[in-house]
């Protein structure tokens, strides 16, 4: 399971992060400058109502007249302020119809101010203002929940046009990010589509100049890596012919001393027998190296099986007594012929070198319920434990006390032909609840039956 972060999910997390706690400063600053300002206003208004008050309440000492000048100033007031005419006495002369009996504020005013202060258990905002003239006391109140409900009615009116500005934003950070982000898509689809055939440069045209330095470097490694493969590459074709020479000639030499003797002397014999498990090593090594899952794909044409079955060599099979049988019921595969053909071949000679003599070998091949083919070899031989049928395949694996020759790379031959053609290579029993049976499943994509 991957490990790793999601770099776009994490820029978008720190852009939203940053900007909706930028949003949420920048609001309550909006809200805290139109809370002051808002009541400054009502505190400008409730100083206005003041002096009205004071000029309406000089103009009506008559009895009587007081209250309906009060009910008057209320009513025509749009704000909902609340004041009191409080006499030198201390008595209130009038006031609102909602405001309270009480003064707000007792004692004398010397001076005018802005006061806070609890009445029946109602939080009040109150302004006095005195009239030496006639010694009357202007005291104009508002409560407190007032305001707030303003302030709450303002924010509710804000919060729709906020959030969708909100969403608005995120949307705008996502799509900017995204589109921000695709060079490094693009880059990543130019180095998947690399291969040990296809090592060039990967194009930096239109790249942003922070990838500059790791597609540098990444070039940089694609020119190394592309010059030791070319090396690989002559290093092999080399030895192909500097390993094939020198083992032939070494091999009809010992031929030669054979012949001059009299009788073969069993050491010459022995060392013939070495040159060609020599020769078949490397024959081997190089096949492998040929051989590779990597490069391009082979090219495939319709393969006649049971022509193919026909054409492989039984006399190894012959000279140990062992019968050989088959059974086609898929028509042809899809194919290279000739990887085909070597890798059956390999699996027929695994069947008869370590079946038992005058046993049997069964050559199958038949549609699968996908659509694709299965090739099949089984024997009826001593067989592979189940534990180390899992390692069957491996370069260099030999199972121990078989009393046959052999490098261990003949089903690593066959495991690289089947990776190229998209095949799987298993291992189950073979003929008769015993022996060994190796299967090749081509899926319907690459291989098809008739």
């Amino acid at each position: 399971m991957a490990t790793g972060y999601s770099l776009r999910r994490r820029l978008l997390a720190w852009v939203l992060g940053a900007s909706v706690a930028a949003w949420l400063v920048g609001l309550a600053i909006v809200v805290g400058v139109a809370w002051h300002e808002s009541s400054e206003v009502f505190d400008e208004a409730m100083e206005e109502t003041a002096r009205l008050a004071l000029a309406l309440g000089a103009d009506t000492q008559g009895a009587g007249t007081t209250a309906r000048a009060g009910a008057a100033l209320a009513g025509e007031s749009r704000l909902k302020l609340y004041h009191q005419l409080v006499g030198a006495d201390g008595r209130v002369r009038s006031r609102a119809e909602d405001a309270p009996a009480q003064p707000f504020v007792r004692g004398d005013a010397r001076r005018d101010f802005h006061d806070n202060v609890w009445i029946d258990g109602a939080y009040w905002r109150v302004y006095v203002e005195r009239d030496a003239r006639s010694g009357l006391t202007a005291q104009v109140g508002q409560p407190w929940k007032e305001r707030l409900d303003l302030l709450e009615e303002m924010a509710e009116k804000l919060a729709w046009p906020a959030l969708a500005l909100l969403l608005l934003l995120g949307t705008v950070c996502w799509l900017a990010i995204r589109r921000q982000l695709a060079p490094l898509e693009r880059t990543a689809a130019g180095i998947a589509a690399k291969s040990p055939h296809d090592l060039s440069p990967v194009a930096d045209a239109g790249q942003p100049r922070e990838l500059r330095p790791m597609l540098d470097a990444l070039n940089a490694l694609l020119g190394r890596l592309g010059t030791a493969m070319e090396s690989e590459r002559r290093f092999t074709a080399d030895a192909a012919h500097e390993l094939r020479t020198p083992l032939a000639a070494l091999r009809m030499r010992v031929q030669l001393l054979e012949r001059q003797q009299a009788a073969p002397a069993e050491p010459l014999r022995a060392l013939r027998e070495d040159v060609d498990r020599c020769t078949a090593l490397v024959e081997s090594l190089l096949a492998l190296a040929r051989l590779d899952p990597d490069n391009a794909a082979p090219a495939r044409q319709a393969v006649d099986l049971a022509a193919l079955f026909d054409g492989l060599d039984r006399g190894a099979a012959q000279a140990r007594g062992i019968t050989v049988t088959q059974a086609v019921e898929a028509a042809a595969l899809q194919a290279e012929p000739a990887l085909l053909a070597s890798a059956l071949r390999g699996l027929l000679d695994n069947a008869v070198r370590y079946g038992r003599p005058g046993g049997r070998v069964h050559l199958s091949a038949a549609p699968r319920p996908d659509g694709g083919v299965r090739l099949g070899v089984q024997d009826d031989g001593p067989g592979v434990a189940p534990a180390d049928r899992a390692r069957l395949g491996e370069r260099f694996f030999r199972v121990l006390g078989t009393g046959q020759q052999g490098n261990g790379l003949g089903l690593s031959i066959v495991a690289r032909i089947a990776a190229l053609h998209g095949a799987r290579l298993h291992f189950g029993d073979g003929l008769d609840g015993r022996g060994l049976g190796v299967l090749l499943d081509f899926p319907a994509a690459q291989g098809n039956n008739a």
